[in-house]
C-alpha cells in the first residue's frame, strides 16, 4: 500500500511507516521512495542523515543535517546545457558506432508477454574465497576492476548460451560525473543513474576459453566508454533527434553495487528484503534478464531477474551457474604461473597496440609506466645513439661527506629513495616501438659498490680515487637497463665518505641531483638516529609528461 500510494504527479515521492510490535521487539521502519527522486547513492546519503538526524533528536537536539552542496536540479539544467552546446559532441560516432551493428534477441523458452508480475528471482552465491581472490588478488593480474572480471564471466556464460561470438549488455554507471569543477554532487539527492550499451567478445570457443585474451578485451571495451556511459542517454534525450533517438536498450542489464557490509552498533540496520512490487504487476520489465552482484559479509551474490513468462527458471538457472563457474575458473587462470598481462589503456600515451605491449611489457608485472620522452629527452637520446662510444650526457658527482659513519644504513637510504622515485627506476626503450618510450620499472636495486681505504696513506688513496673515477666514466651506462644510476660508497677516516655517483641527464636535470641528494640526507638521519623520515611529498614526473 505504501509504494502504491507514491504519485509522482501529485509530488509524493517518499512515505514512511513506523511498524511498532506489541511483543516489545525493535520497531521496523519502512521507507518507499520513487525512482525518479533517489538512486542508490541517494539512498545512502538519505539514511546516513536519518541516524544523525535520530541520534541529535534522541538527545533533545534539533535535527540539523549536513546541506546539499548543489540541487539536483541545479545539476539538470547544467547537464541539458552542455548537450545543447554541443559539449558531448565528441562522444556520439563512439555511440553511433556501438548500436549500428544489429543485435540478435535473446533464445526465449516461451512464447508469452513479459511483464513485472511474471518476473522471478534466482540468487546464486560465491563462496569466500572465490569472493576474497576476486576481490584481493585477480586485479593486479590484468590490472582490472571487479566489474571486468565479472562482465568477462557473464559475456562468456551469455555468450555460450547464444551461440553467438559478441554479446551486448545494458550497464548502469552512478551518472554522478565530474563535468563540471563547481558542481558537488556528493551529497546531492535525485536520480544520477545512466544505462549504457556495451557490446563484449569473449575469447576462445566455449569449450576452451582464453580468459586473458577475455579479461584484456572486456577491460579495454569498457576503459574506451566516454564519460563512463553518462553521454549515452544524454545525447539521446536531451539532444537533437538522431541516431540515438529511440535505440531501445538490449535485453539483458548488468549493475555491480560494490561491498555491502551492514553497520555495527549503529541505530539503524536492514529488517530484511522489502516487500513489495517496484512495477506495477502489467508493466513491462525494462529487460529480459537484469543481473545485479553485490558482495555481502565476503561473500559475492549475483541475483537474476527473469519473466517467468518467457524463460524456465531451469534455463536461467544454468546461465548462473555457468557465470559463477566462469568466475571460479578466472580466479583459477589468475592464480597460474603464466597469467598476467597489461593493455593498452593502462599506458595511454605510450601508443602501443596489444601486441606491442605483450612484446615490451610481458606480463607487465614489473612496470610501473610506459611514457614518452620529452623533446629535450629526444634529443639527448639522438645524440647518444649516433655520438659512438663517448656519452656526453653522463653525470659523475665525487662528494666528501662528513659525519656519514655507516655506509650500509647509507646504502639503505637511497635506495629507500629509488624505491619511491620513479625517475631512479627509469630506462628507455627505442627500438620495435613507434616512438621512444621511459620505462619506469616497480622496483629496482640500486648498484652499490663498497670500498674501504681508511688504512691506505694520503698519497695511495688519491691514486686510488683518480683511478676509480676514470674507470667508472670509461664503463658507462646502459641507457636501455634500469636504473640509470650507481653508487661507489667509499670509507675514509675519521666518518668521513666518499660518494662517487653517477646518472644520466637523460632521466635527471641539475634541479633533481639537489632534491635526490637531500631526500636521501634526511632517510639516512631516520635510519641512523631513529625516528620516520617524512619525505617530501614530490608529483610524479608523469604528471609533467601527461
Amino acid at each position: 500500500r505504501s509504494r502504491a500510494e507514491l504519485d509522482p504527479a501529485a509530488g509524493a515521492l517518499l512515505r514512511a511507516v513506523l511498524f511498532r510490535p506489541a511483543d516489545g521487539a525493535r520497531p521496523q521502519l519502512f521507507l518507499t521512495a520513487h525512482h525518479l527522486a533517489v538512486d542508490s547513492v541517494s539512498w545512502r546519503v538519505l539514511l546516513a542523515d536519518l541516524a544523525q538526524a535520530y541520534r541529535q533528536a534522541a538527545e533533545g537536539a534539533a535535527p540539523a543535517p549536513e546541506p546539499e552542496p548543489t540541487a539536483f536540479t541545479d545539476w539538470a539544467h547544467r547537464l541539458a546545457g552542455l548537450v545543447r552546446s554541443g559539449g558531448l559532441d565528441r562522444d556520439l560516432p563512439y555511440w553511433t558506432a556501438e548500436t549500428a551493428a544489429p543485435v540478435e534477441p535473446l533464445p526465449v523458452d516461451l512464447p508469452g508477454t513479459p511483464t513485472a508480475g511474471s518476473v522471478r528471482t534466482l540468487r546464486t552465491r560465491l563462496d569466500r574465497a572465490v569472493t576474497g581472490a576476486l576481490l584481493r588478488k585477480v586485479p593486479e593480474v590484468y590490472r582490472t576492476q571487479v566489474n571486468d572480471v565479472l562482465l568477462s564471466a557473464l559475456a562468456r556464460a551469455l555468450a555460450d548460451w547464444t551461440g553467438t561470438g559478441r554479446v551486448t549488455v545494458a550497464l548502469e554507471g552512478h551518472g554522478r560525473e565530474d563535468l563540471f569543477d563547481d558542481l558537488d554532487l556528493s551529497r546531492t539527492v535525485g536520480w544520477f543513474t545512466t544505462q549504457y550499451p556495451v557490446t563484449l567478445a569473449p575469447a576462445g570457443p566455449a569449450g576452451a576459453p582464453d580468459w586473458a585474451a577475455t579479461l584484456k578485451q572486456v577491460k579495454e571495451r569498457l576503459r574506451a566508454v566516454p564519460h563512463r556511459g553518462l553521454s549515452y542517454e544524454a545525447l539521446a534525450r536531451l539532444g537533437a533527434p538522431g541516431a540515438l533517438t529511440d535505440r531501445p536498450l538490449p535485453q539483458v542489464c548488468f549493475n555491480y553495487h560494490g561491498q555491502w557490509t551492514a553497520p555495527e552498533g549503529g541505530d539503524f540496520a536492514p529488517a530484511g528484503e522489502a516487500p513489495g512490487r517496484d512495477l506495477a504487476p502489467d508493466q513491462p520489465p525494462a529487460h529480459l534478464l537484469d543481473v545485479s552482484a553485490v558482495v555481502a559479509d565476503g561473500e559475492l551474490e549475483l541475483t537474476w531477474h527473469y519473466s517467468e513468462s518467457v524463460h524456465r527458471e531451469a534455463t536461467v538457472r544454468a546461465l548462473a551457474e555457468a557465470t559463477a563457474a566462469a568466475l571460479t575458473a578466472l580466479v583459477e587462470h589468475c592464480a597460474s604461473p603464466g597469467a598476467g598481462g597489461r593493455t593498452p589503456s593502462d599506458f595511454p600515451l605510450a601508443g602501443l597496440d596489444q601486441a606491442a605491449l605483450d612484446r615490451l611489457v610481458g606480463d607487465g608485472r614489473d612496470v610501473e609506466d610506459l611514457l614518452p620522452l620529452t623533446p629535450l629527452q629526444e634529443g639527448m637520446l639522438f645524440h647518444r645513439l649516433v655520438g659512438g662510444p663517448d656519452d656526453v650526457y653522463l653525470d659523475q658527482a665525487d662528494l666528501l661527506l662528513e659525519g656519514v659513519a655507516d655506509p650500509r644504513a647509507f646504502a639503505l637510504a637511497w635506495q629507500r629513495v629509488a624505491d619511491r622515485t620513479p625517475a631512479l627506476r627509469t630506462s628507455v626503450v627505442w627500438e620495435g616501438v613507434p616512438a621512444p618510450l621511459q620505462v619506469v620499472r616497480r622496483g629496482v636495486t640500486l648498484p652499490v659498490t663498497h670500498l674501504d681505504l681508511r688504512a691506505a696513506d694520503p698519497a695511495e688513496r688519491a691514486e686510488r680515487l683518480d683511478r676509480l673515477r676514470a674507470e667508472d666514466l670509461a664503463l658507462g651506462l646502459d641507457i636501455a637497463t634500469a636504473p640509470l644510476t650507481r653508487l661507489t660508497l667509499v670509507r675514509l677516516p675519521e666518518a668521513r665518505l666518499r660518494l662517487l655517483w653517477t646518472s644520466h641527464h637523460l632521466i635527471l636535470d641539475g634541479w633533481s641531483l639537489a632534491q635526490v641528494l637531500t631526500d636521501v640526507f634526511a632517510e639516512y638521519a631516520a635510519l641512523t638516529a631513529g625516528g620516520a623520515p617524512a619525505p617530501a611529498v614530490r608529483r610524479p614526473f608523469a604528471d609533467y609528461v601527461h
